[in-house]
């Protein structure tokens, strides 16, 4: 009976027409089974519009057959898809307001004021005002005052979410005493007591008031250009009589364009005008122990840099390159001569297994101007009539960074730099109480080697350590040959923040073979937030009670404690 329904089904299947075969074609189909693994590769983000080919492959087979493909046009436009809104939770409560106070031994005195508009997609803008000083004494050195002022006005816009326009306007008014005499050498050389010296006679005074306008189209796309200017105007003026006003023009342009039609590539061309023009009376009002040099005129002189600086940044297959080199003109280390500069600009950077090694190499270069404002930041004791150069430098960099674990980061570097005017200091002769220093610069070479290591637990545990040895062709008055830093930082549950930290500066040379000793200093800072808007804090610094010196004849206090707090005002 089986054998008899086989025989029927078989005579029945030959009796159907086969349409395949009367038009002499031939149909295959080929199932392949296998297991299957999903897996999405890594790949670098491509910025460049999609490029849609059709291709049409040919299988060989031992008989003749053909293909005539159509393309079908759809009468149907799809729409754009509108970008998703991912719906997250409420906005929450901002804090767009700070406040810091605080008062520490040496009569120290400390105030943050932070204060800036909310949430706006446009526009941003606020206020900042800091205030640190200190009115105390030293044993044998009589006061040693200092103080620093500054407020701050900002904002930004945004027109037609491409083009934003950014301004800020600061004023700072610092002060500090030329202090590094002690009473027998203010008796011996002036022939005067300290009672009969005025705090006029040797404080310093600087106010400066600068203005930034900048503005940018934030356009990235491939093809398209974007471009960006700056404008800085800055004054300042001093109690020694000095002037300098300093204006500073910017801007870059830059265009993105594919690159071997997988990767992205961007070109820049950055140029930099920095002017400056300044005035001082030698003969005016000096620290005290000032001699007067025969020149009795007011100097007054213009100076400028130029820089010019053309770049390509691009990235593939896990090799980032940027290349260019800039082109400087330096009419600011002598006003009547302007020197031409070309320095490279060269970084290139590897990735290796998986990420997990990094190495950089670099050459680079550069000029930049020691200006007035400048010295007086670097070393507070300076000369009011201080020449000024422009310090041009050629730096070889190799970096090591190696990623040991999720936690674990260790970073390694050494460089070699050419320098020419290097800024250094030693004691100007023409002040008879040896506590003015005037700018001092070489040409000289620097190598440098450092590494640092550092582990990171979430937001609970920081700890970092690192360090740095320097060598010179001819090592400069007021530099270390080392550095070493180790800090610890503690969050425990977001209520109780601590910090430490201990850093050593080994030895110094300084003026007349005298050698500064090594510096160790430990500092610390314990912070309770007793809610979102209200905390406190103590501040510890130099914990050895080190009486160390940072320039010859300029003691420091011993150990300092501040103590405040601070508060937020909650907003909608």
């Amino acid at each position: 009976m089986k054998k008899t329904f086989i025989i029927i089904a078989a005579l029945l299947l030959a009796a159907i027409p086969l349409k395949a075969q009367q038009e002499d074609t031939y149909n295959e189909s080929v199932v392949v089974k296998g297991s299957y693994r999903p897996v999405i590769e890594q790949r670098e983000k491509l910025n460049f519009p999609a490029v849609i080919s059709d291709s049409l492959g040919r299988m060989e087979h031992d008989f003749q057959y053909g293909i005539t493909p159509v393309r079908l046009r759809a009468l149907y436009e799809p729409s754009r898809i509108k970008a998703a809104r991912i719906i997250g939770e409420p906005a929450t409560r901002l804090y767009n307001n700070y406040l810091r106070l605080g008062f520490g031994n040496y009569w120290t005195p400390l105030a943050d004021l932070y204060w800036s508009s909310t949430r706006d997609k446009k526009k941003t803008y606020g206020v900042s005002l800091n205030h640190l000083s200190s009115w105390d004494r030293l044993p044998d050195y009589g006061p040693n005052h200092f103080g620093n002022t500054a407020v701050t006005l900002f904002g930004k816009y945004i027109f037609a979410e491409k083009l934003q326009l950014s301004t800020d306007l600061n004023y700072e008014h610092d002060h500090n005493l030329y202090y590094g005499f002690t009473d027998s050498t203010l008796q011996a050389v002036l022939g005067r007591v300290r009672d009969s010296v005025k705090l006029d006679e040797y404080r310093a005074g600087y106010n400066i008031v600068t203005w930034n306008l900048g503005f940018k189209n934030m356009e990235l796309d491939v093809n398209k250009f974007g471009y960006a200017a700056n404008l800085r105007l800055s004054d300042l003026w001093a109690t020694w009589e000095q002037n300098e006003l300093n204006l500073n023009l910017s801007g870059d342009v830059h265009y993105g364009f594919p690159l071997l039609r997988e990767y992205k590539g961007v070109a820049y061309l950055h140029a930099e005008w920095d002017g400056y023009t300044h005035s001082v009376s030698p003969d005016g009002r000096m620290p005290l122990g000032y001699t007067p040099t025969p020149t009795t005129d007011t100097v007054r002189g213009y100076r400028n840099l130029v820089k010019v600086n053309p770049y390509v940044d691009f990235f593939f297959s896990g090799l980032q390159i940027h290349s260019g080199f800039t082109v400087g003109w330096d009419g600011f280390s002598n006003d009547t001569n302007v020197v031409f500069r070309c320095f490279p600009d060269l970084v290139v950077s590897k990735k290796f297994f998986n990420d997990n090694i990094a190495v950089s190499l670099a050459v680079t270069g550069g000029m930049e101007a020691v200006n007035w404002n400048t010295l007086r930041q670097v070393n507070p004791y300076i000369v009011p009539d201080a020449d000024q150069r422009a310090t041009k430098h050629y730096d070889f960099l190799l970096n090591t960074r190696w990623t040991l674990s999720r936690k674990l980061e260790a970073n390694a570097e050494v460089g070699y730099s050419l320098l020419q005017d290097d800024l250094t200091f030693t004691l100007d002769p023409h002040y008879s109480l040896h506590n003015v220093y005037r700018p001092l610069y070489i040409d000289d070479n620097r190598f440098t080697a450092g590494g640092t290591i550092a582990f990171v637990n979430d937001e609970m545990l920081t700890l970092r350590a690192g360090g740095h040895y320097y060598t010179y062709n001819q090592r400069p008055l007021y530099r270390p040959d080392w550095d070493a830093l180790v800090s610890a930082k503690v969050n425990y549950h977001d209520k109780w923040l601590f910090y430490l930290e201990g850093s050593l500066l080994g030895q110094m040379d300084a003026d007349n073979d005298e050698t500064l000793p090594m510096r160790y200093g430990i500092a610390a800072e314990v912070e309770y937030r007793y809610n979102r808007a209200l905390s406190f804090f103590l501040r510890m610094d130099n914990l050895a009670f080190q009486r160390y010196y940072y320039w010859a004849n300029y003691p420091s206090q011993r150990g300092l404690f501040l103590v405040g707090l601070t508060y937020t005002l909650p907003t909608k």
